[in-house]
């Protein structure tokens, strides 16, 4: 996943004009462009490149860094694999293993 993010990061830097994009399986923080905006106090998100514009709309967050001309991101951390969490299958496994003690 986290090949497929560099992949698509590395396409945003020369891509048409847009307002914001994040790589993730499950990128449910925020679907549309006003839900970005009435969260835009609490922009955290590693990953999320926001046009310069929108980024100065929301406040101009020192913890973005430039990506390319006319925009700027939250560094990209990544994709974290924790088959753990994911499954709840697993999860249940897990929890069974450890009501056995």
């Amino acid at each position: 996943m986290t090949e497929l993010g560099i992949l698509l990061y590395q396409r945003l830097q020369s891509a048409p004009l847009f307002r914001y994009a994040l790589v993730g399986v499950e990128v449910d923080e925020f679907r549309t462009y006003s839900e970005l905006i009435e969260e835009s106090s609490t922009l955290a998100f590693p990953g999320l490149v926001l046009a310069e514009t929108v980024w100065q709309a929301v406040g101009s967050s020192s913890a973005f860094t430039p990506f390319s001309p006319r925009y700027v991101w939250k560094l990209y951390e990544g994709e974290v694999y924790k088959p753990l969490m994911a499954s709840p299958d697993l999860k249940s496994k897990l929890n069974e293993l450890l009501a056995v003690g």
